[in-house]
């Protein structure tokens, strides 16, 4: 029996990934597959798996979420921040309950089929809602983006995943697989830019000056990364309207006023991260902080007393916007010492992890999200946080997967 079961469970762990896109059309089937993980893995562990989270980093993250329990539970917040705090769990039990299997390759592949049945899945459903008549442009047209599968941010996130497990399967030399991970590749990229995700646009171009450093024939790749940026930057300028108004915002009212101003103005994430600060200004310095549930409550009444403009303010209290940066929002729900331990832990898996260009790569997409989103507030968030976390915390510790973590580009 146990054999059948060890034989099953990473397969169930597979279809849990590639369905996490489509959570809001089957919202059971994830939740079904965990409850399947988590009932078979006492039967399949074994006392060798257990040595794979012996590592310091490992160590450091099971410490940062007993401190934030202990944090919540001594500001009294820890019932009405259960739903965050859930989400924060999955994170780290993805990583537990993938302790009994061991190869990483297999879960790779489940990414990228995910994102590429996610991008398929969008695409059909955007070119359905064009032939009903709708007209085009994702800042100007609320049901072209209602369309999309999930928020851009996530399908960009799951998109420079996909890209980085496609190049990490690319084998040195010919391989006939090597081509779909190319043609992965390119899909994902033009998918980023056909959304216009400014923060995976970023994170990717980050990734790529990132690369120059684990390459030996750095002079050539670093003209090429110039002569690339440079013309992909142009090319997207010139063909994606949508990019051009969502970086400069070249509104009517505003045309005149110049890109900081127009960036002030119509950027979001300025009021937000400008009421945040006001937080952390008036809190002082937390110990325990005011809980999850309390930071969003105390941005509604900055939105609600700082907003000159009464229709702006209605917006954002109707959007209910929370912090948009899961490290302010770390400090401002747990306090000083559990934004301590996440900044330890995530630095600890960088000391780890520095020599490779994969987990390096993956560390660094996730910081770019975290510093633009609160990963943890989203189940999609918190699942992929755990799929960065197990990789970096266990991919290292597989004897089995030597070949697939050096990581350096040839």
């Amino acid at each position: 029996m146990r054999v059948l079961l060890a034989s099953i469970y990473p397969f169930v762990f597979l279809l849990l990934f590639f369905t996490i896109p489509f959570d809001m059309y089957f919202r059971a089937l994830p939740n079904i597959l965990l409850v399947v993980l988590a009932v078979v893995f006492p039967f399949i562990i074994q006392k060798k798996h257990l040595r794979k989270l012996t590592s310091r980093s490992s160590i450091l993250w099971l410490c940062f979420f007993g401190a934030l329990l202990l944090a919540e539970a001594i500001s009294g917040n820890i019932m009405e921040d259960m739903a965050i705090l859930k989400k924060i769990a999955l994170a780290l039990a993805l990583v537990i309950l993938y302790l009994p299997i061991e190869n990483f390759k297999k879960l790779y592949k489940a990414i990228i089929f995910s994102s590429i049945a996610a991008i398929l899945f969008s695409l059909v459903k955007l070119f359905l809602l064009l032939n009903q008549g709708y007209t085009f442009g994702f800042l100007e047209s609320a049901t072209i983006v209602e369309a999309i599968l999930v928020d851009r941010i996530y399908l960009g996130f799951l998109s420079v995943i996909s890209i980085l497990a496609s190049y990490q399967l690319l084998r040195k030399e010919y391989h006939p697989d090597n081509r779909y991970y190319l043609a992965n590749i390119t899909l994902n990229v033009l998918f980023i830019l056909f959304i216009v995700s400014r923060i995976a646009i970023i994170t990717l171009l980050l990734i790529f000056i990132l690369s120059l450093f684990y390459s030996k024939k750095r002079g050539s790749q670093l003209l090429f990364a110039v002569g690339g940026i440079f013309l992909i930057a142009v090319l997207v300028f010139v063909v994606n309207q949508d990019l051009r108004k969502k970086i400069f915002y070249a509104q009517d009212a505003q045309k005149n006023q110049g890109l900081i101003a127009n960036t002030m103005a119509y950027e979001p994430r300025t009021v937000i991260w400008d009421c945040a600060w006001k937080n952390v200004s008036g809190t002082g310095v937390s110990l325990t902080g005011m809980g999850f549930v309390g930071t969003n409550q105390k941005m509604m009444d900055c939105y609600e007393n700082n907003i000159a403009n009464p229709v702006k303010s209605k917006w954002f209290l109707k959007q209910k916007y929370n912090v948009h940066n899961q490290f302010l929002d770390t400090y401002l729900g747990g306090g000083i010492l559990v934004f301590l331990l996440l900044m330890i832990s995530l630095g600890s898996l960088f000391f780890e992890n520095r020599k490779h260009f994969f987990p390096t790569a993956l560390l660094l997409s996730l910081f770019c999200f975290a510093m633009v989103e609160n990963v943890f507030h989203r189940q999609i968030g918190a699942y992929y946080v755990g799929f960065i976390l197990l990789t970096l915390l266990i991919n290292k510790h597989s004897e089995n997967e030597k070949e697939v973590i050096k990581g350096e580009i040839p």
